[in-house]
């Protein structure tokens, strides 16, 4: 406020002088202009007035308010001094726990620089033990392989006197089954004959037996019922047997599929050798099957009667 006021005299002065040197040129020439002129430096000295008055009326409230304004400042000032006092504890533990950071950080630092100097020093050492072991792979390898070369021979001639053997058994065989053919077709033309004769007899020897099954029924019912809950309780029995059984074979599976393995590979050559002797044995049972009725027949037949 002082500032304006000392600018608006400034001011002031400056149209005053302004206007007196203008009224002094124009003095001698026009009295009326120095009439309007004296008028126009009251009215100027009237303002002027009534700015000063304003600036005295105006002064009080800008010290107060500048006081005031300092006051505030003071306080704030005051208050973030406490501030950093209440702040500096916790700074000054902060301080200490990033110091402590920063030694733990160099110390495993230390650490792994003397680790990473053990393993170049190592580096060597395991490269030669690893050079070691792959040459003596390597060897051991060599020395199957050449096992393996040397046995193959042995292996291939086994092979192929089994492969003999096997073909000689076959044509035996085969000689065996053609040199009975004619003996068991004779043998099977004469029990056809002893067979149809035998149905004959036995016709009449099933109707008596089937009236004397009619005439035992209810007690072979009764037996049969009997049987019965014997054969429910024995399968029961059987039951916990062939769980138990196979329990058993859950635990000796993996054992028992190394040994069907190689049990197998023997089966496999056996069964060759063997088929073509089941082949001729097949054809003798077949040429005997009908022998083998008649005489159970005739058993049976001759036990009728004997009753």
């Amino acid at each position: 406020m002082k500032k304006l006021a000392l600018l608006a005299l400034t001011a002031a002065f400056s149209l005053v002088s302004a206007n007196g040197f203008a009224a002094e040129k124009a003095a001698a020439s026009a009295p009326a202009i120095h009439k309007a002129k004296k008028a126009e430096k009251k009215k100027v000295a009237s303002a002027q007035k009534a700015q000063a008055a304003k600036s005295d009326a105006s002064a009080p409230k800008a010290k107060k308010a500048h006081k005031h304004a300092g006051k505030k400042e003071a306080s704030a000032q005051k208050a973030q001094a406490a501030k950093a006092d209440a702040s500096a504890p916790k700074a000054k533990k902060a301080h200490k726990h990033v110091a402590k950071k920063h030694a733990a950080k160099k110390e495993a630092s230390a650490a792994q620089k003397a680790q990473a100097a053990k393993a170049d020093a190592s580096a060597p050492k395991a490269k030669k033990a690893k050079k070691h072991v792959a040459k003596k792979e390597a060897s051991a390898q060599k020395a199957q392989a050449a096992k393996a070369d040397a046995s193959a021979p042995k292996a291939k001639k086994a092979k192929k006197h089994a492969a003999k053997k096997e073909a000689s058994a076959q044509k035996a065989q085969a000689a065996k089954a053609d040199a009975s053919a004619p003996v068991a077709k004779k043998a099977h033309k004469h029990h056809a004959k002893k067979h149809h004769a035998a149905k004959k007899e036995a016709s009449a020897a099933q109707k008596a037996q089937a009236a004397k099954a009619d005439a035992s029924a209810p007690v072979a019912k009764k037996a049969h019922k009997h049987h019965a809950k014997k054969h429910h309780a024995a399968k029961k029995e059987a039951s916990a047997a062939q769980k138990a059984q196979a329990a058993k074979a859950d635990a000796s599976a993996p054992v028992a599929k190394k040994a069907h393995k190689h049990h197998a590979k023997k089966h496999h050559a056996a069964k060759k050798e063997a088929s073509a002797a089941q082949k001729a044995q097949a054809a003798k049972k077949d040429a005997s099957a009908p022998a083998k009725k008649a005489a159970k027949h005739a058993g049976k037949k001759a036990a009728s009667a004997a009753k």
